[in-house]
This record gives C-alpha cells, sequence and structure tokens, in this order.
C-alpha cells in the first residue's frame, strides 16, 4: 500500500494529523524529560542543603543545650556545697554561741555565789571584831 493513494482519505488525513501531533508531543516530551532530570536534581540538591543546614544548626543548638544544661549542674552543684558549707558553719557557730551563753551564765550564778560566800565572811570577821 503505498500512501499517496490514500492520502486524500479523510481518515487517513485525520490519522497522519494526529501522528504528527503524537511526534511533536513526543519530542516535546522527550526534551521536558531531559530538562526534567537536571531542573528536579537542582530542586533535590537545594532541599538537600537546606536540610543539611538545619540538621548543622541543630545540632549547634543541641550541642549549646548540653553545655547549658553542664553549666547549669556544676552551679547548681556549687550552689548546693555552698547551701550544705552555711549551714554547718552556722550550726556550728550556733552551737557555739549556745555554749558560750551557758558558760556566761554559769560564770554569773558562780559569781554571784562567790559574792555571797565574800559577804557572809565579810559579816563574820564583822561579828568576831565586834565581839
Amino acid at each position: 500500500m503505498v500512501d499517496t493513494e490514500y492520502s486524500h482519505d479523510d481518515r487517513v488525513q485525520k490519522i497522519d494529523s494526529d501522528i504528527r501531533n503524537f511526534k511533536t508531543d513526543l519530542k516535546n516530551a522527550e526534551m521536558e524529560l531531559e530538562g526534567l532530570d537536571s531542573r528536579l536534581d537542582a530542586e533535590i540538591e537545594n532541599y538537600r542543603m537546606a536540610a543539611r543546614s538545619q540538621r548543622d544548626t541543630y545540632e549547634t543548638i543541641r550541642g549549646q543545650l548540653r553545655e547549658a544544661e553542664r553549666v547549669w549542674k556544676d552551679a547548681d552543684n556549687k550552689y548546693r556545697d555552698a547551701k550544705k558549707q552555711k549551714d554547718k558553719t552556722r550550726s556550728t557557730l550556733k552551737k557555739k554561741v549556745d555554749n558560750l551563753r551557758k558558760r556566761i551564765r554559769n560564770a554569773e550564778v558562780a559569781k554571784e555565789k562567790r559574792f555571797r560566800e565574800l559577804s557572809k565572811e565579810q559579816k563574820k570577821h564583822a561579828e568576831s571584831s565586834k565581839q
């Protein structure tokens, strides 16, 4: 069969037109396919770089958080140690103050007792001198 024999047939012309359109669409699709890889690879690379950047930022922040937590724990331990030391020192000094107060009271009682003894002796001497 020869194309030229039937080329005037409407259905053949329609089919030929469809074939030409399909070939044009095929070439367009092939060109689009060729450009698609490079365009999508560029887009994928942008996303990959953005993800890497965000991961790096996350890792930096995470590192800062770990460091801040370490510094906080160190400061908290120092605070607790200082508080314990304060409480211990305060307790020791409170015992010392209480002990000194007790000694002062006892000394004052002893002084009063001695005054009474001296007063009695003085009265005895005074009475013995009168006699």
